[in-house]
């Protein structure tokens, strides 16, 4: 091992033995605000289904009840396009 090897190994012992301190100290003397989800015991939590059956129709829904193509009017627009003559240079 060469003498720049082991001092980037002992940097990073040193840097790894500092994190540990840093981390030792957040979690014995936590006194910031910390993340923690807690419910009340008196509450009552319930979950149910949603029914999704009586919605209105998206704004920008295609009115494609009709046909069975599922693209319905842009696949009609499509078709009339040539793509073999499109110069994309």
């Amino acid at each position: 091992m060469s003498t720049s090897e082991y001092n980037d190994e002992s940097e990073i012992k040193k840097q790894i033995k500092e994190a540990e301190k840093i981390n030792e100290k957040l979690t014995s003397s936590s006194t910031g605000p910390t993340l923690s989800y807690t419910t009340n015991p008196q509450a009552v939590y319930t979950s149910r289904l949603l029914d999704f059956k009586n919605l209105p129709e998206p704004k920008n829904a295609i009115d494609n009840k009709d046909d069975d193509n599922s693209f319905g009017e842009y696949s009609e627009s499509l078709e009339a396009l040539d793509f073999t003559e499109l110069d994309l240079e």
